[in-house]
């Protein structure tokens, strides 16, 4: 038998005179090593896979028990949404008008419009006539733009004078006297004075023209 003097690989072919491995050159094998070799049988493996094989098996079980810790972590949320009474957190939707709410609105603000309106007074500012003391007699503009004329009467009465004209709207007029009770006719509160127009003497409602 023979044997590599470098890698010490054996040979039992005695006519190999060259290592198939390094190319060394063979010697030949004495006896007692041969049995000693032989007693001793192969080699052990080398450390080297033993520690491969020990870092994979630490890697996986660090892989596992991240693995279990996620799981661990989802199971306890789970189960504290459970607990309160809840299957999550809860986003309360924003408030928004229902058709009836926003009806109601609208019919509310056209209620209040009109009230504003209807406090409006849409003739010009009435101002107390002058005294009739002086030479001169006092004047004033017909304000009346919803019928478009002042009824000049018979009367100082709505209903029982007789209507003798009408008198448009914008023309200005001379007062002779007016009476000093204040009377409300509709809405509207005044005095009756007596006027001319046109060559007829009669009575208009002062609520009606602008001083």
């Amino acid at each position: 038998m023979k044997q590599c003097p470098t890698c010490r690989s054996t040979y039992s072919d005695d006519t190999l005179r060259y290592c198939l491995a390094d190319g060394a050159a063979l010697s030949d094998l004495d006896s007692d090593a041969e049995t000693l070799l032989r007693r001793d049988g192969p080699a052990t493996l080398p450390a080297s896979k033993s520690s491969s094989s020990s870092f994979v098996k630490i890697a996986i079980a660090v892989m596992v028990l991240g693995i279990v810790g996620l799981i661990g972590a989802g199971l306890a949320t789970v189960l504290y949404f459970a607990g309160s009474g809840s299957d999550g957190p809860v986003i309360s939707p924003s408030p928004s008008a229902t058709p009836d709410a926003e009806k109601a609105r609208l019919e509310k603000e056209l209620e209040e419009l009109q009230k504003k309106l209807n406090e409006v007074n849409t003739t010009y500012p009435q101002e107390t006539p002058p005294g009739f003391e002086s030479d001169e007699l006092p004047t004033a503009t017909v304000n009346s733009p919803n019928d478009g004329f002042l009824a000049l009467r018979s009367e100082p009465d709505a209903e029982s004078g007789d209507r003798l004209a009408q008198i448009p709207h914008g023309t200005v007029i001379t007062l002779q006297n007016c009476e000093n009770e204040r009377v409300k006719i509709g809405s509207r509160t005044g005095r009756w004075c007596m006027v001319t127009y046109r060559g007829q003497t009669g009575w208009v409602f002062d609520a009606w023209l602008v001083y």
